[in-house]
């Protein structure tokens, strides 16, 4: 790869796994321990469509890349299967999970229902371990390379 298109995949990749940790570690936490929560969860769910967006065209962008630069040596990279995860987990979230979860607050009084509350926090337990998930691949990827070690040219 030329070094143009490594800077250009670090600062895509940089720009998402940013995202993911600034907003899901920093933001929203500190909404919950300063706004009331009502109006914090509300805040929350409209950084986390704001990171999914982010993540979707930035993974785009970068499985692209990937596939035109390095044609059919892409699959052989496990760098590119991680890309490939999260960009699925992304979608969960963003065609599923999280509107399944913006659903069932806008029923009337949701909170009063045993079956909603319960489908609620499901939801919502299964969309932090996605994203933690994400988080946690995305760093790796931000701390490795799909350049072969020195030891491998040798």
């Amino acid at each position: 790869m030329h070094l143009t298109e490594t800077v250009g995949e670090r600062l895509l990749l940089t720009l998402w796994v940013g995202a993911l940790w600034s907003i899901g570690y920093l933001a929203v936490p500190l909404a919950f321990a300063n706004i009331e929560a009502t109006i914090a969860a509300e805040y929350a769910g409209r950084l986390f469509f704001a990171v999914n967006v982010v993540g979707l065209v930035s993974g785009t962008l970068l499985l692209s890349g990937k596939i035109i630069l390095m044609r059919g040596k892409v699959l052989q990279f496990w760098r590119f299967w991680v890309l490939v995860g999260m960009i699925i987990i992304t979608l969960l979230l963003s065609i599923y999970l999280q509107p399944e979860m913006a659903a069932i607050k806008l029923v009337e009084n949701w909170r009063m229902n045993d079956e909603l509350v319960l489908q609620f926090d499901r939801l919502h337990i299964l969309s932090r371990n996605f994203y933690l998930m994400l988080s946690i691949a995305g760093l790796l990827l931000v701390l490795s390379s799909d350049k072969p070690s020195t030891a491998n040219r040798a």
